[in-house]
């Protein structure tokens, strides 16, 4: 049974101060899981007791890469006291990419994180952005030797829909190449005029897009320029976990609002290629 979760990142700036109304307001909207990034200052208590209030479950954590390989320990059991089910890695630094000197010891501290978070029941996952497929080597987007590099065991991928086409990839192949590895997808959506590649969520930071990104802005799932209804049989046959429906950034508009959007249409999109599939 597929699950839909929240992003915090949408309400990043709000979360020291009430995320326990931000975990309501979205289990209202009938979210069943949040996913993290960074504990915004709370201890595990009171994350757990935002959870018993709002009835959402913790999914996921966003942690960096460099916070990971210096606190593993810290981290993972933080997570897990939130009942996190998933730990992500992602921002990896210039010199640890495939191509880099630093490379073979990123495998290594890639392995011995997913050990890690196996012995606490904790599994870890890998999430793109737009550079791991706009960086290559020889060809090969740094994403592929990323993944293909460790375990599928011990790193499993949290495929972003919409930064792979950011990145210039597609994101049908990614579904198929790695369909056993994939317990939660993000469904990010976006606007652009024309074909545009950007490598970094912060790159615009809060600003629409000029000219210059052919008037670049992130949407709601479903409101935007990715071909979801073509997507979603390559989604459902991952038989994720989790869906979440994810965009970054808002604008002036009502966050809850753009996140009660996505989630009505991913919803009735996964039920409709469902009955699709069945008449089939």
């Amino acid at each position: 049974m597929i699950r839909y979760a929240s992003p915090t990142f949408l309400f990043r700036d709000r979360c020291p101060r009430e995320l326990e109304k931000i975990m309501q307001r979205l289990a209202r909207c009938g979210f069943e899981g949040l996913e993290l990034y960074g504990m915004f200052g709370y201890d595990s208590a009171a994350i757990r007791g935002f959870c018993r209030s709002s009835g959402l479950r913790i999914v996921c954590d966003h942690i960096h890469y460099a916070e990971f390989v210096e606190q593993p320990e810290a981290v993972i059991n933080a997570r897990a006291s939130v009942g996190a089910q998933f730990l992500t890695v992602d921002n990896l630094p210039e010199d640890a990419l495939p191509g880099q000197p630093g490379f073979p010891e990123t495998v290594r501290q890639l392995e011995r994180l997913g050990r890690l978070c196996r012995a606490a029941g904790v599994q870890l996952l890998y999430h793109n952005h737009g550079y791991d497929l706009m960086r290559q080597v020889q060809g090969t987007p740094v994403l592929d030797l990323i993944l293909d590099a460790l375990d599928p065991e011990l790193l499993k991928f949290q495929p972003d829909l919409g930064w792979l086409v950011l990145g210039g990839g597609d994101p049908a192949r990614y579904l198929e190449k790695y369909r056993d590895r994939c317990p939660i997808i993000h469904l990010k959506d976006f606007y652009a005029s024309a074909p545009i590649r950007m490598e970094s969520p912060f790159l615009l930071g809060k600003q629409r897009g000029g000219p210059e990104y052919h008037h670049f802005e992130f949407r709601p799932s479903g409101y935007g320029v990715m071909n979801f209804p073509q997507l979603m049989p390559a989604v459902l046959a991952c038989h994720p976990k989790w869906i979440t429906t994810d965009h970054d950034e808002s604008y002036e508009r009502n966050t809850y609002e753009d996140m009660q959007m996505s989630l009505t249409y991913v919803r009735k999109l996964v039920d409709i290629t469902k009955a699709m599939q069945i008449d089939t």
